[in-house]
């Protein structure tokens, strides 16, 4: 997975997979993520090796804001770019502060098959956290580290002690199993039956509007996005038909006015080139069509993903408004980006994500193209 954090010196809980110890997402996900890990009900977990977990700093704002925001804040810390990957908020760990899952949409595109009516969560959530130090449940070959801030990560045990040291040795409550002689045990424990309640609610797809390779949507809704649809087609028909009759009215204004043109000079003249600009000047205003046309065939790159909630058109400034719904912040970055690329000027307003999906309303110019 190409998700990676901060240096091994200065955090090691934001490496997700060791250079030397790659773990192929089709290899890894088919193996159980922690068998003997107490899994709640309702619960599918994914091994942590291919989630990064963060600490955020978020400042105070309402809870939709700050669901839109979450990806930006963390875009400097992850290497791979925001549509490549899902960023969820999970539950506050202190005041200000947010966990964070970072994880590849290839990873949850594998792990959802069978389990769309589950959430999902990083095995390393299901060992609980300590005061200070390190909380650590070993086995299988792996060993799960859950750090006293909430975060946490998944390596080898072999590895373990380059990160523990790196750490600054921090003390060990052991959860089962056994680690590598080189790192002391402070105290060890059972694993509790419970989890922690915070993590209601929590999963890896959140704010994610694709499920399974297909978009989810709330019942209902997507009869009336067919109905929404269709009413835009009928209105655009009117509108080609409108255009029409115009060009027609000018081509006949205009071979009125080739006419009077070689017509004896008592011919009306002034009322011909009247009549004749009259029949244009509603022309020029049709620029709604060719305006349309550069911003629909922008959009076809992401037909299926993106939906148009409203639209509207403003005359005197030759813009079109639209509201625009799509799976998640990214896609609408990216619908921002192909509108800008095709020469057309974009002024967006304040993106919001609930149930599942993202929107934002776009005022499109025809820029200078």
């Amino acid at each position: 997975m190409a998700i990676t954090g901060s240096p091994l010196s200065t955090r090691p809980a934001l490496v997700l997979v060791p250079p030397d110890q790659p773990a192929p997402v089709a290899q890894r996900l088919t193996e159980p993520a922690a068998s003997s890990l107490h899994v709640p009900d309702g619960v599918q977990t994914v091994p942590a090796e291919h989630v990064l977990l963060l600490a955020v700093d978020l400042p105070a704002m309402p809870a939709a804001q700050r669901r839109a925001a979450v990806g930006f804040a963390v875009e400097d810390r992850i290497a791979q770019s925001l549509d490549e990957v899902q960023v969820a908020l999970g539950p506050q760990l202190a005041a200000g502060v947010w966990l964070v899952a970072v994880t590849d949409r290839t990873v949850l595109t594998t792990v959802t098959v069978g389990n769309a009516d589950r959430a999902l969560w990083p095995d390393v959530l299901l060992v609980p956290t300590s005061k200070t130090g390190w909380s650590v449940w070993a086995g299988g070959g792996r060993a799960l580290v859950r750090l006293a801030d909430g975060t946490g990560f998944a390596t080898s045990p072999e590895t373990l002690p380059a990160f523990w040291a790196a750490a600054g040795s921090p003390e060990i409550t052991l959860y089962g199993g056994s680690l590598p002689s080189t790192i002391p045990v402070t105290a060890r424990a059972p694993l509790p039956d419970t989890f922690d309640p915070s993590l209601t609610g929590f999963d890896l797809r959140s704010g994610q509007g694709r499920v399974g390779g297909r978009l989810a949507l709330p019942r209902g809704v997507r009869p009336f996005l067919m109905v929404v649809c269709a009413a835009a087609l009928a209105h655009l028909a009117l509108l080609a038909l409108d255009v029409a009759a115009l060009d027609r009215l000018v081509g006949q204004r205009e071979g009125e006015l080739r006419g009077l043109l070689n017509a004896p000079a008592d011919s009306n003249l002034d009322a011909a080139l009247t009549q004749a600009l009259a029949a244009r000047q509603p022309a020029t205003e049709g620029a709604l069509l060719a305006l349309l046309t550069r911003l629909f065939a922008a959009l076809e790159p992401q037909a299926g993903r993106v939906s148009v909630q409203d639209l509207r058109y403003t005359a005197a400034d030759n813009a079109a408004i639209l509201t625009l719904e799509a799976p998640d912040l990214a896609t609408l970055q990216a619908v921002e980006t192909a509108l800008t690329g095709a020469g057309l000027a974009v002024t967006a307003g304040a993106a919001t994500t609930s149930d599942g999906a993202a929107e934002v309303q776009m005022t499109i110019r025809g820029g200078g193209a």
